[in-house]
């Protein structure tokens, strides 16, 4: 058995994320903070605010004009969106590299984030939730564990895909026999030693088992209950035979039918399709 400590010790070796995406995210998170300070902290990576000033005049944000710098993409777009923006951004780079001639594929677990954080902001919006850009932002990163432990035991981990032919138990129940751990559960430490804020910790953490967490969490709910729609459309890592768990307490406690669950999962499968998100990654 392995200890979460010791994968996230490996996982250092891997390409890191662009510190610069989660200092914008802990800025723009805090009330004192002006548009101005956002721009500030962004455009201190040119590499990736050159990304976002490519994704903000892109199809996926269908700006009314074009942006021109950072502070304006602030200014126009908001600090909450930008912030979406920059992790997006960060996002497909960091996944295409780590990934690079390994067999899990960026492009597919690229695929099943950003639609699932498409759908977790419609969910949100639905919901009237107050910070639909959080759900989008966590949802982006709740599979980032599954990137470290296969790149850290890439052996055991594939050995694990493999049991899934045989063993139909939910994929995150085999993770914790074989590991110790699930992937969700290595996702919130990687997102705890990025000093995330504790929302996105505990969202990855229980994107799987939402009812796990003590009290009501409506956040993790549309986080889980948006990962298995997109898996339920063929949206996912790409991995034969692996399956998960849906948490029918978290799609109830929602309160959205399924007609209505169905018709946003299509909107946001559609969205993304048309935002042309396969060019942006090729050429991010």
């Amino acid at each position: 058995m392995w200890e979460v400590k010791d994968v996230i010790k490996r996982a250092s070796d891997l390409p890191s994320m662009p510190d610069v995406a989660f200092e914008v995210i802990r800025v723009a998170d805090q009330a004192e903070s002006s548009a101005s300070t956002v721009a500030a902290t962004l455009s201190r990576d040119p590499s990736l605010s050159a990304r976002v000033l490519r994704l903000a005049n892109s199809a996926f944000y269908g700006m009314a004009r074009d942006v021109h710098s950072i502070q304006e993409a602030v200014v126009v777009l908001g600090m909450r969106t930008t912030k979406s923006l920059s992790l997006v951004a960060a996002s497909f780079p960091w996944l295409n590299v780590a990934l690079k001639g390994k067999g899990l594929s960026p492009k597919q677990l690229w695929s099943h984030c950003l639609t699932s954080a498409t759908l977790s902001k419609k969910l949100s919006h639905h919901l009237s939730c107050a910070d639909a850009e959080q759900a989008f932002c966590i949802s982006l990163l709740h599979d980032m564990g599954t990137v470290a432990l296969y790149l850290t035991l890439e052996d055991e981990y594939k050995s694990v895909v493999e049991l899934a032919h045989f063993d139909q138990r939910a994929f995150d129940v085999l993770e914790r026999e074989n590991f110790g751990f699930d992937h969700a559960e290595l996702g919130a430490a990687l997102a705890e030693s990025w000093n995330l804020p504790k929302s996105y910790c505990q969202s990855i953490r229980y994107h799987h088992r939402p009812s796990d967490i003590e009290g009501y969490d409506r956040l993790t709910d549309i986080i889980h209950v948006a990962d298995m729609l997109v898996r339920e459309n063929g949206i996912s890592e790409g991995l034969a035979s692996v399956t998960f768990g849906r948490d029918e307490q978290a799609f109830a406690r929602l309160g959205i039918d399924e007609d209505m669950l169905q018709a946003l999962a299509e909107a946001a499968l559609q969205e993304v399709k048309e935002s042309g998100f396969d060019t942006f990654s090729e050429a991010a």
